[in-house]
C-alpha cells in the first residue's frame, strides 16, 4: 500500500477542500453579512437551504464532517462514507418533495434544482473517492469493498482470534495479494470470486448485523464459526441455502490461505524452503543433469497468424492431453495429418516457477473451478498445451486386468485384448516409463510417503501390494512442483516429448492452435457427417475449421460439454460420468518430516481389497493449506506444524451415477453425489490409512472433514471416525480423474461411442479420452488414455 498520498487521493483531498471553503463562505454570508443587493440576499438565502437545509447545527457538523476528511482521508474515510450516505439521503429527501410540489412552480424548481445539485456532488464524491481508495491499495482487480471484505476474512479466518497469534505479514497484505493473483488468474469464472466476497459483506445484514467489515474481529470470527459450523438455524432452511453459505465461506477462507501461504515471507513460520534454496539442490542436479523437455521446439499457430475466418485440415482433435497427443502420433505415423485445438495456453517450462498461484492460474485456469453442483466436491483438470500430463503426478499403472474383464465379457465391448495389451506396452516404451532407480533415486522421493511404506511394511504388506510408484518421469531432482509443471524436464508430459517429437519427426504434419476452445461441431446439412469445427479465441474470434475426420479428446468434462453444445442428437452425452473419488488422511508426527522435499507421489498401496488404493502426496504451502484439516486457530496451528506432516490419498473407482451438462455457475454444471458403495468403501480406505500411520509412529492424524477431528490411537479411531463421518457431506472430496461421461457400448441406446471409437449416428466423428470408459478404474487412468488413444489410431485412421 502506498504511504504517501497518491495523484488519486490528491484530488479527493482537493474536492473535499472546495466543499468546505464553499460550504463556510455560504454559512458565514447568510449568518454575519447581510447583503443590500435583494438577489443577492436571495441567492445566499438558497445556498444556505441546499447546504444545511435551514438549520446551523447542520451546517456546522457538515463543515466538521468536511474539515476532518479534508485533513486526513486516509484516517477518516470512514466519514467519508458517512458524507456519501448524507447526499444520498439529501437526494431521496429532494426527490420526494420534488414530486410533492410538482403542480407548485417554485417549490418544483427549488427542490429539483437542490436533487441536482446532491446528486452532481455525490457522484463527483464517488467516482473520486473509489479511484483514490483503489489508488491507496493499488487495486487491480477487486473493488475496494470486495478487498475490504477480504481483508477483515483475513483477520480472521487465517489464525482465529488475532491477538493469540501474530501473523507473518498483515491482512492488508494477504489481501492485496489475493488481488494481484486475480488479475493474472486466467479463468474465464473467476468472477464467482468476486460475488462470493460481495455476498460475504452482506450476509451479515440478513441476521440484523453490521456488514462483516464493519464488526468487530471478535464478533466476526464468531458469526463465522456459527454460520459454517454449529448454525442450528440451517435446520429450517433449504439444503441449497446452506450448501451456498458453506461454499461461500469455505470459499473465502481458501482465498485468504491463498494471500497468506503463497507468500515467500510465511514460509520460514512453516518450515518450509523453496526447491531453489534447498541445500543440496546442485548435488541433485548434479547425480541427474539431463533436462529431457523439447518443448522449445514446438511450434504453435496463433491468432495473429489466422488472417482468414476459415481453415482446411484432415484430421481436427479438439485437446491436447494424454489421448490427444498420442492419437495426434500415432496418427501421423499412420500417413495422416493433424490439428490439435487447445483451449489453454502454451506454457514453456522455462517459464514455469515456483509461485503456486501464478501456476495454477497459467495451467490449470478454469480447470481449478470445476465444482459439482452442491459445490461439494472438485474436479481438478489441467488447461494448456499438453493438457493434464502436464500438471499431473505421471503415475503409471496399467489398466487392471478386472476392468478389462468387465468390460470385454460383462458388458461386452469389442476390445481386442490382445492389440489393447500391445499398445500398452508401446506407450510404455514410448513414454520410458520407469521404476527407482531411473526414475529417481530413492532419497529423493518423499519422506512422509516413506514412512507410510516403512509402517505398510511392518504390517506384512509384500512387495505386490507395496511399492514405489512407477511413472513418465526421469531423473526426479525431487523438487515437489509436479502439479506446477516441471521446470527441470524430468516428467515427460506430452508438452516435453510426445508432441515436439512428433513435429521433429514429422515436419508438417502436425499443427496446434493454443488458446482456442472448441465450440461445437457442425453438421453437413442434415446428413450423418460432420463438416467443421467451431474454435473461439479468448478475444473472442471465432474461426471455422474444416475437415475430413474430427476427434474429441478433450477430457471426460469437456468432451462431453462439447458434444452437448453441438446438438448433435446424442441422449446420452454427458451421462454415467464417473472418478476417483479422492480424499486424505494427515498425519503429524513429534520429528520434522519435510514431506515437500521429494516427489509428490511417491509411495501406492494396492491391497486385495479393489475397492480402493492409496497414494502418499503432498503440496507445497499454498496446496497444502487446502487440503489441510480444521478450520481457523486449529488449520493455523496445524499449518504452523507443516514439515512434522505426512499425507496419503485415498482413491475409490466410483459407480457411474454423476452426469454433466450445460447449466450451472461455469456452463458446467456436474451432478454428483456419492452412492453409499463409494462412501463406505472410502471410509474403509480412510480409516485403513489412517491405521497404518499410527501403527508407523504418527502422533495423531485427522481426515479433512468438515468438522475437526483428530485420533491418537487405533481404539479411538475405529470407535469414533465413522460415527464422526456419516456422509459425504461430513468430509471434503475430489478428483483429478473424471472419467465416462461418453461411454462405449455395443448399443447406440446405452453409450455415445461404438468399439471403434466411433459416435452413434455419425460416419468422422470420434471420441477418444478418458470420457469413453465405460467404467471407472480405481487407478490413475492416464496409461489407460493413452493406450485406447494408440490402440484406436488404426480404427481412426483409416476412416
Amino acid at each position: 500500500m502506498n504511504t504517501t498520498l497518491t495523484t488519486a487521493e490528491t484530488r479527493l483531498r482537493m474536492f473535499l477542500k472546495l466543499l468546505l471553503f464553499i460550504s463556510l463562505l455560504t454559512i458565514l454570508f447568510h449568518v454575519f453579512i447581510k447583503s443590500a443587493s435583494p438577489s443577492l440576499e436571495e441567492f445566499s438565502k438558497n445556498c444556505f437551504t441546499v447546504i444545511t437545509h435551514n438549520s446551523l447545527l447542520q451546517g456546522c457538523l457538515l463543515v466538521l464532517l468536511l474539515f476532518l476528511t479534508a485533513g486526513d482521508i486516509r484516517r477518516f474515510s470512514p466519514l467519508i462514507s458517512l458524507l456519501k450516505i448524507f447526499l444520498i439521503i439529501a437526494v431521496v429527501w429532494s426527490a420526494i418533495h420534488w414530486i410533492k410540489t410538482k403542480n407548485i412552480d417554485t417549490g418544483e424548481v427549488q427542490y429539483s434544482s437542490q436533487m441536482f445539485i446532491y446528486l452532481f456532488v455525490l457522484i463527483v464524491l464517488w467516482l473520486l473517492l473509489r479511484n483514490a481508495e483503489r489508488a491507496r491499495y493499488g487495486l487491480k482487480y477487486l473493488s475496494v469493498q470486495q478487498f475490504q471484505t477480504l481483508q477483515a476474512l483475513a483477520e480472521v479466518c487465517i489464525s482465529g482470534d488475532t491477538h493469540k497469534e501474530k501473523l507473518q505479514i498483515k491482512p492488508i497484505e494477504v489481501a492485496s495479494n489475493v488481488d494481484t493473483y486475480l488479475l493474472s488468474f486466467r479463468a474465464k469464472s473467476k468472477w464467482v470470486m468476486k460475488m462470493v466476497l460481495t455476498c460475504m459483506e452482506i450476509y451479515p445484514l440478513l441476521s440484523l448485523r453490521p456488514p462483516l467489515s464493519l464488526m468487530l474481529p471478535e464478533d466476526r470470527l464468531n458469526f463465522l464459526k456459527k454460520r459454517f459450523l454449529t448454525d442450528l438455524s440451517f435446520k429450517f432452511l433449504p439444503n441449497w441455502y446452506k450448501q451456498f453459505v458453506q461454499a461461500a465461506i469455505r470459499m473465502s477462507k481458501q482465498l485468504c490461505y491463498m494471500g497468506y501461504y503463497s507468500d515467500k515471507r510465511v514460509y520460514e513460520s512453516v518450515g518450509y524452503v523453496p526447491f531453489s534454496k534447498r541445500k543440496d539442490i546442485d548435488e541433485r542436479i548434479k547425480q541427474f543433469p539431463d533436462n529431457h523437455s523439447m518443448a522449445q521446439s514446438l511450434k504453435v499457430i496463433n491468432e495473429d497468424d489466422i488472417t482468414t475466418g476459415e481453415i482446411i485440415a484432415d484430421v481436427v482433435i479438439a485437446g491436447s492431453g494424454a489421448g490427444a497427443s498420442i492419437l495426434a502420433n500415432q496418427l501421423i505415423r499412420l500417413g495422416r495429418k493433424v490439428l490439435l485445438v487447445e483451449r489453454g495456453a502454451l506454457m514453456q517450462p522455462k517459464d514455469f516457477t515456483e509461485d503456486e498461484v501464478n501456476m495454477v492460474s497459467n495451467l490449470y485456469a478454469d480447470g481449478a473451478l470445476q465444482l459439482s453442483r452442491d459445490f461439494r466436491f472438485q474436479v481438478f483438470q489441467g488447461s494448456c498445451v499438453g493438457g493434464s500430463t502436464v500438471v499431473n503426478n505421471a503415475v503409471c499403472f496399467k489398466t487392471p486386468e478386472y476392468i478389462l474383464d468387465k468390460w470385454i465379457n460383462e458388458m461386452n465391448i469389442d476390445i481386442d485384448r490382445a492389440k489393447y495389451n500391445t499398445s500398452m506396452n508401446a506407450v510404455y516404451d514410448l513414454l520410458h516409463i520407469a521404476h527407482t532407480p531411473q526414475m529417481t533415486d530413492d532419497k529423493y522421493l518423499n519422506p512422509g510417503g516413506r514412512l507410510f511404506a516403512d509402517a505398510c511394511e511392518k504390517m506384512g504388506y509384500d512387495k505386490s501390494q507395496l511399492d514405489s510408484v512407477m511413472a513418465n518421469i526421469t531423473g526426479c531432482l525431487g523438487c515437489g512442483y509436479c502439479n506446477m509443471g516441471c521446470h527441470y524436464g524430468r516428467k515427460l508430459s506430452m508438452l516435453d516429448t510426445i508432441l515436439p517429437q512428433t513435429q521433429i519427426d514429422y515436419p508438417g504434419s502436425l499443427q496446434i492452435i493454443p488458446n482456442c476452445e472448441a465450440i461445437s461441431f457442425n453438421k453437413k446439412g442434415n446428413g450423418n457427417s460432420i463438416d467443421s469445427l467451431t474454435g473461439q479465441f479468448k478475444s473472442g474470434k471465432k474461426i471455422t475449421i474444416k475437415g475430413t475426420t474430427f476427434v474429441s479428446s478433450a477430457g471426460a468434462i469437456s468432451s462431453s460439454i462439447l458434444l452437448l453444445k453441438s446438438k448433435l442428437g446424442l441422449p446420452n452425452a454427458g451421462k454415467k460420468l464417473a472418478f476417483n473419488l479422492g480424499t486424505q488422511i494427515t498425519a503429524a508426527y513429534k520429528e520434522t518430516v519435510n514431506s515437500f522435499d521429494g516427489l509428490q507421489i511417491s509411495h501406492f498401496l494396492k491391497t486385495d481389497d479393489r475397492r480402493y488404493i492409496m497414494e502418499t502426496w503432498y503440496n507445497p504451502p499454498m496446496f497444502q493449506s487446502t487440503a489441510m484439516p480444521g478450520w481457523f486457530d486449529q488449520h493455523y496451528y496445524n499449518m504452523q506444524h507443516y514439515s512434522n506432516m505426512a499425507c496419503t490419498g485415498v482413491l475409490v473407482g466410483t459407480a457411474s451415477n454423476a452426469e454433466v451438462k450445460i447449466a450451472g455457475l461455469f456452463g458446467r454444471d456436474i451432478k454428483y453425489v456419492p452412492t453409499e458403495d463409494d462412501f463406505d468403501s472410502l471410509m474403509d480406505g480412510l480409516e485403513k490409512a489412517a491405521e497404518i500411520y499410527l501403527k508407523g509412529g504418527a502422533e495423531r492424524v485427522m481426515p479433512n472433514s468438515f468438522n475437526f477431528y483428530e485420533y491418537k490411537t487405533t481404539t479411538e479411531l475405529k470407535e469414533n471416525m465413522k460415527k464422526n463421518i456419516k456422509s459425504s457431506v461430513d468430509i471434503s472430496t475430489g478428483t483429478g480423474h473424471p472419467q465416462g461421461g461418453n461411454v462405449m457400448s455395443n448399443d447406440a441406446a446405452t453409450g455415445v461411442v461404438d468399439s471403434n471409437f466411433k459416435v452413434f449416428g455419425y460416419e468422422n466423428l470420434f471420441v477418444c479420452d478418458a470420457s469413453v470408459f465405460p467404467t471407472s478404474l480405481g487407478v490413475n487412468p492416464q496409461i489407460t488414455v493413452m493406450t485406447l488413444a494408440h490402440y484406436a489410431a488404426p480404427l481412426i485412421a483409416g476412416n
